[in-house]
């Protein structure tokens, strides 16, 4: 059954062209009409995204500290849940760049425009490389982490600031190997230390570097969440040891 989408191009020329039409004081232009892909379950598209707007509104008021302040990592941390469980699972319009685009475009404009103020970064609406669309950073947070049937699906997905999600697993890729991925997420906020970091900054960017080295040679795709945690435990003992 059909999902909507919208491309990267038609997105850009929209935002190039509401951005012109505030300078000039003119008519902002209607949003691009959507087009469809035909794969997956029936949905009600609609529906599902206007719930996934009430729920992030009602985090946006929750995150805002004093003077217009945004609390963006308590917002993430929550966000991402939120999505994740709106969304139906393993529908094939959850891989598709251009359904992420339709969604933050045609229900998150300012929702991006209040997380990230003053000039637009076409990347948070999908426009450059899809990992960086800022809905769909927030899904893939508690898709990585989410643990069905635990007590809380999502607490590890409400672990770690910004700067650990996007530095050492999106841009590493790790999304496309998430049993490696919840396993660092583990090494580095374990259960037992009450999910509070284990490694210092210096330290899990110098873990995070090594590892991309090993990925080089290894496959971490056929690697287990525990055999992974294994790999991952080993190579932080090596790197303790040389600094030692």
């Amino acid at each position: 059954m059909p999902y909507p989408i919208l491309g990267k191009t038609e997105t850009r020329l929209y935002l190039q062209a509401v951005e012109t039409a505030v300078a000039a004081e003119a008519t902002i232009p209607e949003l691009p009409d959507a087009r469809s892909a035909d794969d997956g379950g029936d949905e009600d598209w609609d529906a599902i995204a206007t719930e996934v707007r009430a729920a992030l509104e009602k985090l946006m008021a929750e995150s805002g500290g004093k003077d217009g302040e945004v609390k963006g990592g308590a917002f993430e941390a929550a966000a991402g849940a939120a999505i994740h469980a709106l969304l139906p699972p393993e529908h094939p319009a959850l891989a598709d760049p251009e359904f992420w685009v339709w969604l933050t475009l045609t229900h998150g404009i300012d929702v991006v425009d209040w997380r990230y103020p003053g000039k637009r970064n076409l990347k948070n609406f999908g426009v450059g490389g899809a990992g960086e669309n800022f809905f769909y950073r927030l899904w893939l947070r508690a898709e990585i982490a989410h643990s069905p049937g635990a007590k809380d699906e999502y607490e590890l997905s409400r672990v770690g600031d910004i700067d650990f999600w996007r530095s050492h697993i999106f841009r590493q890729g790790y999304g496309e190997v998430r049993p490696f991925a919840r396993a660092l997420v583990e090494f580095q906020f374990p259960a037992k230390k009450g999910r509070k970091a284990r490694l210092k900054i210096d330290d899990i960017r110098a873990l995070a570097k090594q590892l991309k080295r090993a990925r080089s040679n290894l496959m971490f795709e056929v690697m287990s969440e525990s055999r992974a945690a294994q790999f991952i435990e080993s190579e932080w003992e090596r790197l303790a040891q040389e600094a030692a």
